[in-house]
């Protein structure tokens, strides 16, 4: 009867744990899809507002579309994880490999389509050939441009944590 009930408490503790640990997965997801989101909602109520680059509206919607699909992916891939940690989804992951080929790709021509124009845009005139809406311009312009701050912190963390690791061994 001991065993039993150790048996029926581990058994109870995984399901919680799996549990806590699924709920965590979709806040975290809830938050990140914030963005993309956002993206893709301005991508497609403005994509016929930018007169300057027709690109940077469509940079959005697919953007934002990659993003959400990104986090879903994500999820599943929590979901498919077995005790050990090991996917018993492989084929989701080369799924997940492929959207994140296609997303550097993406990135690098939004950033084309961005910063080419940076100085020329105007906000106020919707009838100048270089019109764009000034949301849709800055969320395309600032998402890039957050993309490089993370990666520079990082880079930093990564270089300090490299010092620190010499430094105390």
């Amino acid at each position: 009867a001991v065993v039993s009930t150790q048996s029926t408490g581990k058994t109870v503790a995984t399901i919680l744990s799996a549990a806590i640990g699924g709920i965590a997965c979709l806040a975290v997801a809830g938050v990140l899809l914030a963005i993309p989101v956002v993206q893709l909602y301005y991508g497609v109520n403005k994509k016929d507002e930018c007169e300057i680059d027709k690109w940077i509206p469509l940079y959005l919607i697919v953007s934002g579309a990659c993003g959400v699909a990104a986090i879903v992916l994500q999820v599943l891939s929590c979901m498919c994880n077995g005790e050990d940690g090991e996917s018993k989804c492989p084929m989701l992951t080369h799924i997940q490999s492929l959207l994140n080929a296609f997303n550097g790709v993406w990135f690098i021509c939004g950033n084309v389509w961005g910063y080419r124009v940076f100085s020329t845009v105007v906000y106020d005139d919707a009838t100048s050939e270089f019109y764009c809406d000034k949301t849709a311009y800055l969320l395309a312009f600032w998402c890039i441009t957050a993309a490089y701050i993370m990666l520079g912190a990082l880079c930093v963390i990564g270089l300090l944590v490299c010092i620190c690791a010499i430094c105390f061994s």
